[in-house]
């Protein structure tokens, strides 16, 4: 409990009053001082200073009360907690991959001296001068409001100065529709991409690609994809595949196969159209049930996430396309053909997985709403 003893009133040459009153607490060792000027050495004029003087000591006890931990100390033990929580790896990684900046930007500064202005004046950067996306400034905020929630479950901070965060988000509505258009492929540029991958000989990637356009599937369950992941129904003779996992990148670069998919609405068993079961009676000849469907024919190994990013990257300097692709590409082109059929968006949307269906339902109504500009001018001459 704080400890007051009696108050000091010393003159200035300035002809006002240094008020000060000073003060033991258990939270530290020795006597502190802290004081205010008055204009008049007379009694209201001294009350007053001794409520302002006592309203700062408090206010300096009160941080004084959590236990002092500097930002890279407690952003250490929140990535060792997250490790012990059993988060998939690339999880993990994006968590540590913002955590290492803050680490980085915040050093040694004491937790509890963060303020929001502070946190709002980094975001505005991340924003504006280092030029990233309203996601990446949205990511920031999300793991400030888990560091600084991780800091006060174990009495490193009093109060969550991330819950007060306001950021000036971008007006990107203009971006956000240009790149409808970049987000799938139109049979031309399909079929650029598939007559690329043959003239560089890279027939496992061509087939990687048909398989993940055919059934939308992520990269990474493509991938990950086993032999015995895709089997015949015995009654309708129609086949399947039991998309169950991802393929993903460990320490030292070596590929794994994680047993489980991005999001639970991403485990799933989807039908297969003949161009995809032909392209796994192919590959699926002399090897076992638990083989991998895809290997990379250099490596002989399965062909890592990492190997098609610099395929495609490579393939767009190449042939200089203005679209910038990804292997994301081949499932939501996938999406865009689904909707010119005339597929339903539900059916869609658990076919690819997704349970936040909004990148496929932005897909999906920008190519029915072509579809209804067709329909348009053609019933012009109906009769």
């Amino acid at each position: 409990m704080v400890k007051y003893y009696t108050p000091q009133v010393e003159p200035l040459k300035n002809g006002k009053f240094k008020y000060s009153i000073r003060y033991t607490d258990p939270s530290f060792v020795g006597v502190h001082k802290s004081s205010t000027t008055i204009t008049k050495n007379t009694a209201h004029a001294r009350n007053l200073a001794e409520i302002k003087v006592k309203n700062a000591i408090k206010e300096k006890l009160s941080i004084r009360s959590v236990k002092q931990i500097t930002m890279d100390k407690l952003i250490d033990k929140l990535e060792d907690n997250l490790k012990q929580q059993g988060l998939a790896p690339k999880t993990l990684d994006a968590y540590f991959a913002y955590l290492n900046k803050l680490s980085k930007q915040f050093k040694d500064r004491l937790v509890a001296s963060i303020t929001t202005t502070e946190l709002n004046a980094y975001i505005n950067d991340v924003l504006y001068k280092d030029e990233l996306s309203n996601g990446s400034a949205h990511h920031y905020h999300v793991i400030f409001l888990k560091l600084f929630d991780f800091a006060m479950q174990f009495g490193y901070a009093k109060e969550n100065p991330a819950l007060k965060v306001k950021i000036n988000y971008k007006n990107d509505r203009a971006k956000k529709q240009e790149r409808i258009e970049n987000w799938y492929l139109t049979d031309k540029e399909l079929k650029e991409v598939f007559d690329y991958c043959l003239k560089k000989n890279r027939t496992d990637l061509y087939d990687l690609f048909r398989m993940l356009y055919l059934t939308g599937m992520r990269v990474g369950e493509g991938c990950a994809l086993l032999v015995k992941n895709i089997f015949q129904d015995k009654e309708t003779k129609l086949w399947y595949v039991n998309i169950s996992g991802t393929l993903i990148s460990t320490e030292g670069h070596r590929n794994e196969r994680q047993e489980f998919t991005k999001t639970a609405a991403s485990h799933r068993t989807i039908v297969l159209p003949k161009e995809a079961v032909s392209i796994y009676q192919k590959l699926a000849k002399d090897q076992s049930d638990d083989d991998f469907l895809f290997h990379n024919k250099h490596s002989h190994g399965p062909i890592s996430i990492l190997t098609v990013s610099r395929f495609l990257r490579k393939f767009v300097a190449e042939e200089e396309w203005k679209k910038q692709i990804t292997s994301h590409i081949f499932r939501h082109t996938h999406v865009s053909k689904l909707a010119e059929e005339g597929y339903p968006l539900s059916l869609i949307t658990d076919r690819v997985g997704h349970g936040d269906s909004d990148i496929t339902r932005k897909i999906y109504l920008h190519i029915t709403h072509k579809q209804h500009l067709k329909f348009d001018e053609a019933i012009q001459d109906f009769k």
